[in-house]
């Protein structure tokens, strides 16, 4: 029996439990001793039933990744649902070795944003150097990381947009224009439209109601029509449907993309992990995490902050 954060009713949501089963390993799978792991929004909405994968299928074990040990001792980043607890069960080969170099509790809370930029930059949107990017959600835990990602991989300029925005902040991490949603809706509509003029991509963690303004914003305005502009869907933080003006797919070269779990394959999504990493030893992100005792997960749960938590699971002896 194990230590675990346990739901077995969405409507009351997930709980801590001292004697939940240990899981049981099958041939293709490997047991990891977790050491850390990350209450992403992704993880989040998983323990609320409310993800878009989802089974409803109770009791479960909310997380989706972390940082744990393999029976030989090796130290890895990996991913399996379940990891809320002191052990999982986990796919032989969905882990990358972590360098000596990291800190494994910022990895485990950094991966999970990192990838979400980094796959759909580098393998949604075959991604090019110099070209511009624009970040709906840039003043998130996500959105700062992937105004980093960004830059790493070589964009042009970048405009973050977001709302409670610090612009010396975000100028720090990299963005080359702010945006503040806060402000009154005309001014936004104007900022976005003349940014809007030659962006090439946009990396979007908010759809909803704020997508929606922002397309019709920036699509008639546009500096070329027949200059590519590629919208991926990546979160919905402001909502999960948006009113979207069917002609701006036949005024411009608009392409709408979707980055996440299913739309892109697990070599990819490996290649990613070891790529974050090799960056990161080279040059650490910026990235601010709280790190919290599994057995405060209660507690945790209610926080509101702009720390990303992460729980460190102290092993039972």
């Amino acid at each position: 029996m194990m230590k675990a954060i346990v739901v077995r009713n969405f409507d009351e949501g997930p709980k801590f439990e001292t004697n939940y089963p240990t899981p049981s390993e099958q041939a293709d799978e490997v047991i990891i001793n977790v050491l850390s792991s990350s209450l992403s929004n992704r993880a989040r909405s998983s323990a609320t039933g409310q993800h878009y994968t989802a089974t409803g299928k109770l009791p479960m074990v909310p997380g989706i990744d972390g940082v744990g040990t393999l029976p030989n001792g090796k130290k890895v980043y990996f991913v399996a649902d379940g990891s809320f607890a002191e052990q999982v069960a986990v796919e032989k080969g969905h882990w990358v070795e972590l360098p000596s170099s990291v800190n494994d509790s910022k990895v485990a809370g950094l991966m999970n944003p990192a990838l979400s930029a980094w796959m759909a930059l580098k393998y949604r949107v075959n991604f090019k150097k110099h070209q511009k990017v624009m970040i709906l959600g840039a003043s998130g835990n996500a959105g700062k990381v992937a105004i980093q990602v960004a830059q790493r991989l070589g964009a042009g300029e970048i405009v973050a947009v977001g709302r409670h925005i610090e612009q010396a902040e975000l100028s720090a991490l990299g963005a080359t224009q702010v945006i503040e949603l806060d402000q009154e809706a005309a001014m936004v509509k104007q900022a976005l439209a003349l940014a809007g003029q030659d962006i090439d991509v946009v990396l979007d963690y908010l759809w909803g109601e704020v997508t929606a303004n922002a397309m019709w914003a920036i699509i008639p305005h546009r500096n070329d029509d027949e200059q590519e502009l590629k919208w991926v869907s990546i979160g919905t933080a402001a909502g999960q449907t948006a009113s979207l003006p069917g002609a701006a797919f036949r005024a411009v070269k608009l392409q709408l993309i979707g980055s996440g779990q299913g739309s892109i394959g697990v070599h990819d999504i490996i290649k990613s992990f070891k790529e974050i990493l090799q960056s990161e030893s080279q040059q650490p992100f910026s990235f601010v995490f709280k790190q919290v005792p599994l057995d405060d997960f209660e507690e945790a749960w209610q926080e509101k902050g702009t720390k990303r938590i992460v729980f460190e699971v102290r092993h039972s002896k």
